[in-house]
């Protein structure tokens, strides 16, 4: 199974003045899933607080964010391609509030204040790009960091508002951005952590036999292909396959596979831990949590082609250090049977 070294996490706690408010997104769930791990790594050493930035913008800032961003990457994936490398798609909200203010931030400011935090760690670029504004906005005292929840520059990162933010925890070199960061900004390199429930799984012998397919909370991937491909090729192997909110994928499954005991259709889930806990292998997007999480519980990763981008370093990074190889029914099937041959033996 893949080494430890990627999810020993180191304690930042020293750098944080308490209380503390972790901001997130919901923007594909990666990010708030982090968002939950590091307030685990805190709770017991800082008063904490998580919440999503959806919940504290107006609804433009949700469907500018959120929506716009769900529909484009559901319908028209390639074109992320240019919001990931053209800076208009991000200068021009930067510019849009530096000179006009246009966003209602009054529940985001309400927030801060009442709970009287002294340090905002955003979990994306999304939120601390409201964050560091309503600081700049309102003249706030308290202290912003930024986590980059990914394996790669993200454009988003290079406009924000700056001069708010005292500093910066990346899981990448800060020469991996290509961006220049304000003197000022403290840079500090991290392993992105997991939530503890999947350290555990680590320790617990995992089922060679049993696999798990998502593709993120969102459902988007070959769900239905990779499953007849797998129970084509090895029919005897029990499949664990996590829909999400890809109903089509659900409805089409439950109808082809709903009366074979070896194939597990699932909708939306709360957690995967428990069938990573059962599960000795995944087969998944390069979605943020999804990667962190199966390398802390030392499951094989095997990876399907994910949002172009953001996903493409995930994927880069987690071939590089997290032992994951890309998917396809040979190497799958060739892994599964060295697994089984070597507990023969």
């Amino acid at each position: 199974m893949p080494s430890g070294r990627f999810f020993e996490v180191e304690d930042l706690s020293e750098h944080f003045e308490p209380p503390v408010l972790i901001v997130s997104t919901v923007v594909g769930r990666g990010m708030y899933t982090l968002g939950e791990a590091i307030r685990q790594r805190l709770k017991d050493k800082h008063p904490v607080y998580h919440v999503p930035i959806e919940e504290f913008v107006s609804p433009d800032v949700v469907r500018e964010d959120l929506e716009r961003y769900k529909y484009i990457s559901n319908n028209f994936p390639f074109l992320l391609y240019l919001v990931y490398k053209i800076p208009l798609f991000y200068y021009r909200k930067y510019l849009r509030e530096k000179l006009f203010n246009t966003a209602d931030l009054g529940n985001l400011r309400e927030k801060i204040e009442t709970l009287g935090v002294k340090t905002v760690i955003c979990v994306s670029h999304r939120p601390a790009f409201w964050v560091a504004n309503v600081k700049r906005r309102e003249r706030l005292d308290f202290s912003v960091w930024g986590v980059l929840g990914e394996y790669g520059k993200n454009l988003g990162w290079k406009y924000q508002f700056w001069e708010q933010l005292n500093g910066f925890l990346s899981p990448v070199e800060s020469s991996a951005l290509r961006f220049e960061m304000p003197r000022h900004v403290r840079f500090i390199k991290i392993n992105l952590p997991a939530r503890q429930e999947y350290l555990d799984i680590s320790e617990v012998q995992a089922d060679i036999n049993s696999v798990l397919l998502v593709c993120g909370f969102w459902g988007q991937g070959p769900i239905v292909e990779t499953v007849e491909k797998l129970s084509g090729a090895l029919p005897d192997l029990r499949i664990h396959a996590v829909c999400a909110e890809n109903t089509k994928a659900y409805e089409k499954l439950q109808d082809g596979f709903g009366n074979n005991a070896k194939i597990q259709v699932h909708g939306v889930v709360p957690t995967l831990a428990p069938l990573l806990r059962e599960c000795a292998s995944i087969i998944t997007k390069p979605g943020i949590s999804t990667l962190v999480e199966s390398h802390a519980a030392r499951r094989k990763i095997f990876l399907l082609k994910g949002m172009p981008v953001a996903e493409d370093n995930n994927a880069r990074f987690a071939v590089e250090h997290f032992d994951a190889q890309w998917f396809d029914i040979k190497t799958f099937k060739r892994w599964y049977t060295n697994q089984r041959e070597g507990m023969l033996m």
